[in-house]
C-alpha cells in the first residue's frame, strides 16, 4: 500500500510515517520547497497547517492572516488536485482538522476559520467523489512545533500551559480504524481521536449528520 504525506516534516507526520512503514506501507512525502512527485497512491494524509498569526484579528497583519487561510484551506486542495489522477482504486484522503476548531478561541481567527472551512470541503469532496473516501481527523492537542506561534506571540493558551497531549499511537490507531470503515460510515466526517468508543461505527451509520458541520435549530 502506498501513502503520500503532504506536510511530511510536521512532527505528527514524521511519527506517523514511522508507524506506517512498520506496517509495510510505502511512504513518500512532500513539504514546502520540494518538488511534488506524482506517484500512485492508496492514501494521502494532508498534515499541512499554520497557526500564525496569533492575536486579535484586528491587530493581525492582513497578509499573514491570508497566508494562514492559504496554508490550512487552499494549498491542501491545490496539491490534492495535482495528485488526483494517480489514485489507486478505493483510495482514501485524510485531512488533519486541527486540535479543536469547533469552538471560538480568542486569538486564532484565521486558523480556526481555515480549519472549519476545510471540514466543509472534506464533506463536499466526499459527496462529489463516489470512488474515493474523504474524512478529517482531529488529533486533539499534541505538543509540536506548530504551537511555537502561540508562544512567540506571548499569547495565553491554557491547553498549552496544561501540557500533556494525545499520544501519537492513539492518533495512529484512530486513523487505522477510519481506513477500515466503508465510505458510507466515515466519508465526509470529522473524526476526533477523543470520539473513539465501542459502537461508533454503528452510531455513524444510523446518524448521517453526526460529526459533520450542521446548523442546530
Amino acid at each position: 500500500m502506498k501513502l503520500i504525506i503532504l506536510g511530511s516534516k510536521s512532527d505528527i507526520a514524521i511519527e506517523l510515517a514511522k508507524l506506517f512503514r512498520a506496517d509495510d506501507w510505502f511512504v513518500s512525502g512532500w513539504s514546502r520547497g520540494e518538488n511534488l512527485l506524482l506517484t500512485p497512491w492508496n492514501l494521502i494524509i494532508i498534515a499541512l497547517g499554520r497557526v500564525a498569526p496569533v492575536g486579535k484579528w484586528m491587530d493581525n497583519d492582513p497578509d499573514e492572516w491570508d497566508k494562514c487561510m492559504e496554508s490550512n484551506l487552499l494549498l491542501p486542495v491545490r496539491l490534492l488536485r495535482r495528485l488526483w489522477h494517480k489514485r489507486e482504486p478505493n483510495a482514501s484522503v485524510c485531512f488533519f482538522a486541527g486540535s479543536n476548531p469547533q469552538k471560538p478561541m480568542a486569538g486564532y481567527s484565521a486558523y480556526n476559520a481555515g480549519k472549519m472551512a476545510l471540514l466543509k470541503v472534506v464533506e463536499q469532496l466526499d459527496f462529489e467523489t463516489p470512488d474515493t473516501k474523504f474524512f478529517a481527523l482531529g488529533p486533539g492537542y499534541v505538543p509540536t512545533k506548530i504551537h511555537r506561534a502561540t508562544l512567540d506571540a506571548g499569547w495565553k493558551n491554557e491547553r498549552i500551559e496544561r501540557g500533556g497531549g494525545t499520544p501519537i499511537a492513539k492518533i495512529y490507531d484512530c486513523l487505522k480504524w477510519c481506513l477500515t470503515q466503508p465510505k458510507e460510515v466515515i466519508g465526509g466526517r470529522n473524526i476526533c481521536v477523543s470520539d473513539m468508543r465501542p459502537h461508533l461505527a454503528h452510531e455513524l451509520e444510523v446518524h448521517p449528520n453526526m460529526l459533520k458541520l450542521r446548523r442546530v435549530e
